[in-house]
């Protein structure tokens, strides 16, 4: 067991997932505990914060030399977020990260 979380727990792959928790699940809830309304949520955190996670998550897979599905992690977990309490929206948007991701990603092309 131990060998597993050492594997788990070096793996940037589980960094960008739990990163990508926090922000669709924890930091809505946080928004509200410090009532800040829907119109804050939807300009800072689904516009600024995500988006520019998104663009950090495509630089950052590209500097680490991760695969590429590490792109589609936080758009997917965005989706299941919206599936179950957002409106369609949500859904917009999460193509909106999954492109900016991937041109973040190849824009940051190593020459050989």
């Amino acid at each position: 067991m131990k060998n597993i979380w050492n594997k788990v727990e070096k793996s940037k792959t589980t960094y960008i997932a739990l990163i990508s928790i926090i922000l669709v699940f924890i930091m809505p809830i946080l928004f509200n505990l410090f009532h800040l309304g829907r119109t804050n949520r939807i300009v800072w955190l689904f516009f600024v914060i995500n988006i520019f996670f998104s663009g950090f998550i495509g630089w950052f897979s590209r500097k680490y030399e991760l695969s590429f599905y590490n792109l589609v992690i936080f758009p997917v977990i965005f989706v299941v977020s919206v599936f179950i309490k957002y409106g369609r929206y949500g859904y917009f948007l999460a193509g909106i990260y999954l492109v900016l991701s991937i041109l973040i990603y190849f824009l940051f092309e190593k020459e050989k």
